[in-house]
């Protein structure tokens, strides 16, 4: 890849480079620090922790865990499908709105996940990806024409099979999945015009 073509998908979509960039480098950081398998580690990072912000208010979690990430496969699948849908969505809102739209996604997948998922350690960017899911869907729903037929049918089989390995593989946290796919459609509202 020349040095154009990273400045230029850069500048088409900053936040998500930005994004990524930051989800890598905390990786290396918790891989130095300890692993990015081992719960102390993750929990001295900022994963999230209920306990911790019940008994110590450490509401920062609900953000620092968007961005951490339990292993290779965890931060190279959500890495992947920050960079395929993430630059779409941040062209479609615009960075500023993106930006917002990410955050709002993670923490409210956080939040439900701190709600329902009592002493659990959960980490990662899934939340603020099923909302992009969850914007696709506005999309899908109520914007059509902005997405070819191939398109939809692209977006809505791999949500499906998504949602599948959601319920069907241990240890992924189906509260910030499903939390984050919904938050994301009804803020789309907003969001999307």
């Amino acid at each position: 890849m020349n040095t154009n073509r990273i400045k230029n998908y850069y500048n088409n979509s900053p936040m998500t480079v930005t994004f990524l960039g930051i989800m890598i480098a905390y990786f290396i950081m918790i891989t130095i620090g300890g692993g990015t398998t081992d719960s102390q580690t993750l929990v001295r990072f900022g994963a999230l922790f209920p306990p911790f912000i019940k008994e110590y208010h450490q509401y920062y979690r609900f953000v620092t865990a968007i961005f951490i990430h339990i292993g290779i496969a965890h931060i190279a699948f959500n890495g992947y499908a920050l960079y395929i849908f993430g630059t779409q969505v941040e062209r479609l809102m615009g960075s500023f709105k993106y930006v917002l739209f990410f955050l709002l996604t993670g923490i409210g997948g956080n939040i439900i996940t701190y709600i329902f998922a009592f002493d659990s350690i959960s980490a990662g960017a899934s939340g603020s990806l099923f909302g992009i899911f969850g914007a696709f869907l506005y999309l899908i729903q109520y914007h059509k024409e902005m997405i070819s037929p191939e398109g939809r049918r692209s977006i809505l089989s791999l949500l499906g099979i998504n949602l599948v390995f959601t319920l069907l593989v241990p240890n992924i946290s189906i509260t910030a999945h499903f939390g984050g796919l919904i938050i994301g459609y009804l803020i789309s509202y907003i969001f999307i015009k």
